[in-house]
């Protein structure tokens, strides 16, 4: 008995510490319930009472391994799924397992956030998806020579809940640094199968519809589970969905985000490497990632009539032409930047001049 109550001592003494600690903290028991969660825990998940939220997911080997001492440092960087009322998702956490008798214990799930933007961005991240309020605009690319539509970029819009919406710029790299995948992607397929639905009747048969997703994501370990299920599910035919893998950060592993990839491409998924040229590490890519597309960032669009960017702009139109690679140019706003981009090599492109980003509804069929 003495010894229950001098780790209740301790149990109490570690959640008054953690209780205003700027990263969210939630106490898990091993059946699946939330026992306790600190302010900042609670002002994301907007919780007004602890049984609204629950782990849906965790490794199973933290579990069997709780107190071994060869899982020390093993769970640092864990993703686990959280089910929040009517949804679920994953979020990278750090666990730290405590003891509380020689028997039994606890886990200390620290959800990785580090900022206050962070915090902000988490929170109307799932406020959109808990309120229907995730939706795609899209934007058409076309042949530069022929103004023939050859793909629709699938462009994420968040409303903000008063008329408007969140700047993605704002939010997106905040939440894709915390590998919060699933509240942005799973909404978003869901918004690209409506769009599969009316594709051949809008004249865009044979093109290919892409979805941004983050390096982040491609390192998830349910990345390629969703996306051939999506495919698979409805019966979308080869190259008619892409991914473009926006360079947000460095891969943490690239023989591992290959395999990912190439499985992917096996599904008839076709791979286009996004803002091209933004990260120094883009020519590894390249060299290492089973991509089939390469889409230029449009900074070297509005800076064509540099001399230094057009060599670059050439170079890159012929590296991709000796791989075999498809090209495209981001953010083509003019006459001049198009035929530019004609000249040196780019053929495809896409940007306000030709198509500006727009919903389903408002989609002018393709003749």
């Amino acid at each position: 008995m003495d010894k229950i109550q001098h780790k209740d001592k301790e149990l109490d003494y570690l959640t008054r510490s953690l209780l205003h600690h700027p990263s969210p903290y939630i106490i898990y028991e091993l059946d699946g319930s939330i026992a306790w969660a600190n302010m900042a825990a609670i002002y994301i998940f907007e919780l007004d009472q602890l049984n609204e939220i629950s782990i849906k997911k965790i490794d199973d080997e933290i579990k069997n391994n709780f107190g071994d001492l060869d899982s020390i440092a093993l769970y640092y960087d864990t993703p686990i799924e959280i089910s929040l009322r009517k949804i679920s998702f994953f979020m990278r956490t750090r666990v730290h397992m405590i003891p509380m008798t020689d028997d039994t214990g606890i886990m200390l799930i620290e959800l990785l956030c580090s900022s206050r933007d962070g915090l902000n961005a988490l929170r109307e991240t799932i406020q959109c998806i808990e309120n229907n309020r995730i939706e795609l605009a899209y934007q058409k690319q076309y042949d530069l020579n022929t103004n023939k539509v050859t793909g629709v970029e699938a462009l994420l819009r968040m409303q903000d809940g008063e008329g408007g919406y969140f700047a993605n710029d704002r939010v997106i790299p905040l939440i894709e640094g915390e590998k919060l995948f699933s509240l942005i992607v799973l909404e978003s397929l869901n918004q690209v199968k409506k769009f599969f639905e009316v594709k051949d009747s809008l004249g865009l048969k044979d093109t290919t519809l892409y979805l941004n997703v983050s390096a982040h994501t491609i390192m998830h370990q349910e990345f390629c589970k969703i996306f051939t299920k999506f495919v698979k599910d409805n019966d979308i035919k080869p190259n008619e969905f892409g991914l473009e893998i926006t360079e947000t950060a460095e891969l943490e592993d690239i023989k591992k985000a290959s395999e990912s990839l190439g499985r992917l491409k096996n599904e008839g998924i076709k791979i286009a490497l996004d803002d091209f040229g933004a990260g120094y590490a883009s020519l590894k890519y390249i060299k290492d990632l089973p991509i089939d597309v390469v889409k230029l960032d449009r900074d070297f669009t509005s800076n064509i009539t540099d001399e230094a960017t057009s060599k670059l702009v050439k170079f890159v139109a012929e590296v991709c032409d000796e791989l075999k690679l498809e090209m495209i140019g981001e953010g083509i706003e003019t006459e001049e930047e198009k035929n530019k981009m004609i000249d040196l090599g780019c053929t495809i492109g896409q940007g306000y001049l030709m198509h500006m980003p727009s919903f389903v509804d408002e989609f002018e069929i393709e003749k």
